[in-house]
């Protein structure tokens, strides 16, 4: 089709060359025989001479229509994926002049010809610019001396905090990449969306160790993980809404706050193993053996933000009872109980309350035709109240529960009171349990 196209153009062409060419020997062979000049031959002659003139310097039809077509002839040899980069590149070129809109249409034409058009040119080594390379090993080595520079202009007896402050308003970015990457990086995101993404990090849990994990990575993120708003929200999610102040409890900040004064772990279980001997029955043969038992059973106590504790007393190992903890949801076909605590100090009141239904015979009414007995259901309720107060253990701070009080009211007036020795009731120790904060349900509630 094309070919026949290009003839018919040529056909035309050559026919409205030769009609012109037919048109100006006629009225050079009029001007011949032409004897007399009048004024009308004078105007016929100067109309003869300019549009000589004009045919002299306009191209021919059929010149111009051959440069056309040697003029397409590279852009029809071209694939789809070489038009679709060149239109790429000519939009990046537009977005670089501030032309946005120019570059947008350019972007949507080359995605319409090819969609992963920016992936084949960035990706492919033929299209891999070696110059912002070079470039980018000269800002790290620019980065590196001002590194150095910082560290030798330090003040003694000046604070971790405000000279990191110090540093980071002279280099005027809150952190940088440390390897060449081609991707987004952490470093572009605004202030306020780095302090979001803490607060998901630290999450509705209290998971201050991710925090503290956070601020070690680089200087700003430093900087960011101690803002005061984070910890105000911690301690406020911990104690209250009238916990007080860092300084009406002798602190200088409400992140000293936190770490120093008594609170409870909420990222692991608190686990006590309790062992004991059992004598067991003589034998039938032989009267002489006595048979003695060593027991093994383990507590529970799984902490929650919103005042939920759940305690769970069983013979399994930790292993296989720690996940059963996870959520606050009371499963009691395994025997958990849930119940609610209050901080108090270093003291933690627990008060659990489980109701037990248990099938009680009534007595036989005879009808008519037969005598029918019927079960009826009787709730028993029990109280467990429990005193334990916090210790540290080493370097390790709340890391102990030890018993103060323990009761337990099978009715609403009696009261059994246990005897806390350290051998039936030995004392709580932590243990962290990465499952529980693994995930992040909603982030730390920012308190005005």
């Amino acid at each position: 089709m094309a070919s026949t196209s290009a003839e018919e153009q040529e056909d035309s062409s050559s026919s409205l060359t030769n009609e012109l060419l037919k048109a100006r020997d006629a009225l050079e062979k009029l001007s011949l025989d032409n004897v007399q000049i009048t004024d009308g031959d004078d105007e016929l002659a100067a109309f003869r001479q300019q549009w000589q003139r004009e045919l002299e310097s306009n191209p021919s039809p059929q010149r111009e229509h051959s440069h056309i077509d040697t003029k397409l002839e590279p852009e029809e040899t071209l694939s789809d994926e070489e038009k679709a980069k060149q239109l790429f590149l000519r939009g990046v070129e537009l977005e670089r002049s501030g032309k946005l809109y120019e570059a947008i249409q350019h972007y949507k034409r080359s995605m319409q010809i090819i969609p992963d058009v920016e992936t084949r040119l960035y990706e492919s080594s033929e299209q891999r610019p070696e110059t912002p390379i070079i470039e980018d090993l000269k800002v790290e080595e620019e980065r590196h001396v001002e590194d150095v520079e910082s560290d030798e202009d330090m003040i003694e007896g000046e604070e971790l905090v405000p000279r990191l402050q110090r540093i980071l308003a002279k280099r005027g970015t809150l952190c940088q990449p440390e390897f060449i990457t081609r991707g987004a990086h952490i470093s572009w995101l605004p202030y306020e969306v780095i302090q979001l993404v803490l607060r998901w990090a630290v999450s509705a849990d209290l998971d201050a160790v991710t925090l503290e994990r956070i601020s070690g990575t680089c200087r700003g993120l430093y900087l960011a993980a101690r803002e005061a708003d984070i910890w105000r929200s911690l301690c406020i999610k911990t104690w209250g809404i009238e916990c007080g102040t860092p300084r009406t409890h002798g602190f200088t900040s409400w992140r000293q706050m936190y770490i120093d004064r008594p609170r409870i772990h909420l990222h692991g279980c608190y686990i006590s193993k309790t062992t004991y001997l059992r004598h067991g029955e003589n034998s039938y043969q032989d009267q002489s053996y006595r048979p003695w038992y060593l027991v093994d059973y383990y507590r529970y106590l799984r902490f929650f933000p919103d005042g939920v504790v759940l305690m769970w007393t069983t013979a399994e190992e930790p292993a296989s009872c720690v996940g059963q903890l996870k959520f606050a949801a009371v499963k009691p076909s395994l025997g958990i109980m849930a119940g609610h605590y209050r901080l108090v100090g270093d003291k933690v009141v627990i008060v659990i309350k489980r109701v037990n239904s248990e099938k009680k015979p009534a007595q036989a009414s005879n009808t008519r035709f037969r005598s029918r007995r019927r079960d009826t259901h009787e709730q028993q309720e029990h109280i467990f109240h429990l005193e334990l107060e916090l210790h540290n253990v080493r370097k390790r701070r709340n890391w102990q529960l030890t018993w103060r009080y323990y009761a337990v009211a099978y009715r609403r007036d009696q009261w059994t009171q246990f005897d806390l020795t350290p051998g039936k009731f030995p004392p709580f120790a932590f243990s962290r349990v990465r499952g529980y904060t693994a995930e992040a349900y909603a982030p730390l509630a920012a308190h005005m």
